[in-house]
């Protein structure tokens, strides 16, 4: 396994390659049904996914740097390659899965509406506040990001868990932005940052 690392020095372009790297993973998992690819931040703080973006790669890279929507970004310097490493030269100090949440998704003030004008409970009101009230809560780093399908602006939330163990799959399986859920995290190897 390679570990390709990016440096985006904006957010607008970790946006862009974020997307770029969603319709890779989209059209693999259409064609064979699963997604391999992991993408991990380095770099994540509390309010920020950082500047670094690392795909966990199964076989060499050449998929992802010749695809042609990061092979653009690459061009118009929007992003930049900081190094391939193959997972077997890092010496990982902890595991981490870098998760996508959907709770504070769904808790976004105007998902929180939509959800309050359709519903037919009686409680619509305290439903809603209840949504929007978790969003303010917790904040984690976040994305944004339009939807390929109908361009809808919507945030992607990453959320962080960390273990002292490698996930006991042998294949790694990732949904469409190279992320894993609370319920099956995908812990990948981490090196400590210098």
């Amino acid at each position: 396994m390679k570990i390709l690392t990016f440096i985006s020095p904006s957010h607008e372009n970790t946006s862009a390659l974020i997307k770029a790297l969603h319709s890779l993973f989209s059209a693999s998992i259409k064609n064979t049904g699963s997604n391999p690819y992991g993408i991990a931040f380095p770099a994540i703080q509390s309010d920020t996914v950082g500047q670094l973006i690392s795909v966990y790669c199964p076989e060499e890279v050449d998929v992802i740097l010749t695809y042609p929507n990061i092979l653009s970004l690459l061009s118009k310097k929007k992003v930049s390659c900081a190094e391939i490493k193959s997972i077997s030269n890092i010496k990982p100090t902890y595991y981490r899965a870098f998760i996508r949440d959907r709770k504070l998704e769904r808790g976004a003030p105007i998902q929180a509406m939509k959800r309050m004008m359709s519903s037919d409970k009686e409680n619509k009101e305290q439903l809603a506040k209840a949504l929007i009230g978790r969003y303010f809560q917790s904040p984690l780093p976040q994305i944004n990001l339009s939807s390929q399908s109908n361009q809808r602006v919507f945030t992607l939330n990453i959320g962080v868990q960390d273990s002292h163990t490698p996930s006991n799959q042998e294949v790694f399986s990732f949904n469409s932005y190279g992320l894993s859920s609370y319920k099956n995290p995908m812990y990948l190897p981490v090196e400590c940052m210098e």
